[in-house]
Order: C-alpha cells, then structure tokens, then sequence
C-alpha cells in the first residue's frame, strides 16, 4: 500500500470479528458485516456457538464498542464490482470495494481471519493493507499469581531486615518463589501491598474431607490466598487434576463447619461438553435439573447422599447462573465451578453478588471452555486483567497435576 498523510482506519470483516479481533482505535465495521450478523444469528445452517457468538457480538458493538461506519449509494458498489471483474458477487467482494472507496480519504488495514480473501487483497489492491488475523497474536499470557525467581543472598537479607521496600516490584498479593542456583526453593514470600511476609497457612481439617496438606509449591500458595480473609475474592486456575476445586472445597466446609460462614452457594454455567450430544429438557424441579451438574460435587463430599444433605440442612445452596441476578449473598462464601463457560458479563454479575461478610472463589481452566465464546471473551481473563493487583484480588495457578497415574496418562493423547 502507498503511505499518505490520512488518518489510518481498521476495516474488520465478519469473520475477524466473530474469530475474535479486539475492536481498537478507528475501527470500521460496515452495514454489510451487521447483516451478516443478523443472518447468522437466525440462520438454521450455523452451529448453536456460532449464532451464541453472533449476538453476543451484535450486543458488544452496539452496547460497548466504538467504531465508524458511512453508507455508500448501492451504484457506487456496483460500479467497482464491473472494474474488477474477477471478483465474485457476494458479500466479501462489496467489502472489498467499500474498502476501495475509503482509500480515496483513509489509509486502509483490512482485517480478515479468510485466507482467500487476505490473498486476494494482498495480490490485486495496493491502495489497501491487509492484517491476515491471527487468534494467537492475541493471545494473553494471564496472570499466574507467582513468579519464580533467583533472589541474590545480599538482595533477600534486604527484604529480611525491610520488609516494607517492594525492591522486587511484584504486584500486590503475588507470592515468590525464591529459588537457589539449581533452581530449588529455599523460600516462599509475599507483598501484601505494604510488606514482604512469609506464608502463613495451615492443614485443611473438615468433617467431610480429613486433614489435607499441601503437596506442592503452588498449594502451599493457594493454602495460603484460601485461609487470607482480607482477600474476599479468590481465583485459581489450573489443568484438570490440579486440585483447584477439591482443596477449596475442603476448606469451605472447614469455614461452614466452624461457623465462618452460612452457607456455600454453588454456581455453574450449565454447559454440556464439547463435542457432546445435548439431553434436551431435563424433568424435575430446578434442583433436579442442576442435579446432573452437581455431581462432581457429590463425588468430593463422598456420594449424592451426602450431598443431598447439605442442600437439606441449608448448608450448599445451588444456583443456576440465568437466577443470579437481583441476589445478593451475605455471610456466605459464593463458590464459582468451572469458571472457564463464563463471559465477562457473566462474571460481572458475579461479582455483584456478593455481599456483606462474603467471599468469592472463582475456579476454572480456560483452556477447557467449551464454546467459541467463553475463549473469545472469557470471563476469567477479564478478572485478571481488570483485578490484577488489588488489594482484595488475588490468583494462583496450579500446574502440577495430583491425580492418579493411569489419569495423567490422558496428557499423551494428542
């Protein structure tokens, strides 16, 4: 494309948008791609996730987004379709040629996820750039909570004797990992925001889970953010096996059964597995449609039984996600399983929730979502993102599995 003075303009195609492209300063999205949208929205051919992201998006752009748009007469179309004639009559072709009539005042970047569409551009019209879009350029590396890292000894005597000088520069609530030269913890620290402390936690002992220990460097972290009450909203992520929800489990029926808190209120997005056949309406009352839902529950507190129980005693209260709002959860620590089939609106309204002398333990894996649309616009990386380093925020990310051998054994399917 030939450089010029005028003001640069990113021009987004429908499948940008719905592959995930970050709207950014002077984006263009044309009338043609919202009629795209529409379509897709009600279209019988398309898959449930993608007409799920289609609204999603058409909701963003109108509600949150800012971007340009003009209208162009039809004839003006249809004059440059005549010129070039190799191009096909169909929606990309117009895009095309929209972008073409913006070149004459505006410099161009057409944002596409078509490869043919890309090679098209790039080949036949030098008056446009083309961004072939990638989702992995845009991948985020989140927040894990920690760093691991070698502190000289002259360096950690300083944070001994002055606890209150930040001469890491750690964000607050992130624990260290002090290594030696081989790479072998010899300490665990963390600033709070005003000090360097070392960590402060004990066993797990509840009625229904016994006395549990940490058994690696990264629980001996998440011990540590479970049992600080002056951090009242909790996230940990980690891969399947990591003992995300069964250690945070444990110790809210630790706190309920000392009477820290009332009640454990239980929410999930109701969402089957990818790649799974829907059952359809399930029978029953609301608790017997979660019940399905509920069972990896079940199986930490020693069956159904027992999880039934505690629902009758008032001591776990379940939540579909879609009831949430107008609640407000006092006294009770709000426990968010599989906290990947979130969106950001979604664990916005989470949030709200939560009210006077409660707690918010978000767990998840976002690499296990299990529609399009939880990863494009994820819930928990928009918590990390916005959260990241305030005072009642904190995360940790286990990476060690802890499961039996024969289930580790899933890591060498490919």
């Amino acid at each position: 494309m030939l450089k010029t003075n005028h003001k640069q303009i990113r021009f987004y195609d429908t499948s940008a948008l719905l592959g995930g492209a970050p709207i950014e300063e002077n984006s263009y999205i044309s009338s043609i791609v919202f009629d795209e949208l529409e379509h897709i929205k009600t279209s019988s051919q398309k898959d449930e996730s993608v007409k799920f992201a289609a609204r999603a998006l058409v909701r963003k752009l109108m509600c949150e987004a800012d971007f340009m748009n003009e209208i162009f007469e039809q004839e003006e179309l249809e004059k440059l379709m005549k010129k070039y004639r190799f191009l096909e009559r169909k929606n990309d072709s117009l895009l095309i040629c929209e972008a073409l009539l913006l070149s004459k005042k505006y410099d161009v970047t057409f944002v596409t996820q078509d490869a043919c569409q890309c090679l098209i551009i790039e080949n036949r019209f030098r008056e446009i750039t083309v961004e072939y879009f990638q989702e992995e350029k845009y991948k985020e590396n989140l927040w894990a909570g920690y760093k691991t890292m070698f502190v000289p000894e002259h360096l950690l005597e300083s944070i001994y004797s002055n606890p209150a000088c930040n001469v890491l520069q750690v964000d607050t609530n992130e624990y260290i990992n002090v290594v030696d030269r081989d790479e072998n913890t010899c300490d665990l620290i963390k600033w709070d925001g005003n000090e360097y402390r070392s960590l402060n936690y004990k066993p797990i002992n509840s009625e229904y889970f016994g006395k549990i220990n940490p058994r690696n460097t990264q629980q001996k972290m998440y011990f540590d953010l479970l049992q600080n009450r002056d951090i009242p909203i909790k996230l940990c992520r980690g891969n399947y096996g990591t003992g995300k929800t069964y250690l945070a489990l444990a110790h809210a029926m630790h706190l309920i059964q000392f009477h820290k808190f009332d009640k454990l209120i239980f929410i999930r997005n109701n969402i089957e597995v990818a790649g799974s056949k829907a059952l359809g309406a399930l029978p029953g009352d609301e608790y017997d449609k979660l019940l399905p839902y509920l069972m990896p529950l079940a199986d930490h507190l020693g069956g159904i039984e027992a999880l039934e129980a505690c629902v009758d005693e008032g001591i776990i209260e379940p939540i579909h996600v879609g009831f949430l709002r107008g609640r407000s959860f006092n006294n009770a620590i709000i426990f968010v399983d599989e906290g990947e089939n979130l969106t950001s609106n979604i664990m916005k309204l989470i949030v709200g929730r939560v009210g006077e002398n409660s707690e918010l333990w978000i767990l998840g894996d976002e690499a296990q979502a299990d529609l399009d649309i939880f990863k494009k616009n994820s819930g928990i990386a928009t918590l990390i993102n916005s959260l990241k380093g305030h005072p009642k925020f904190g995360t940790i990310e286990l990476i060690k599995p802890e499961r039996s051998a024969v289930a580790q054994m899933c890591d060498l399917i490919k």
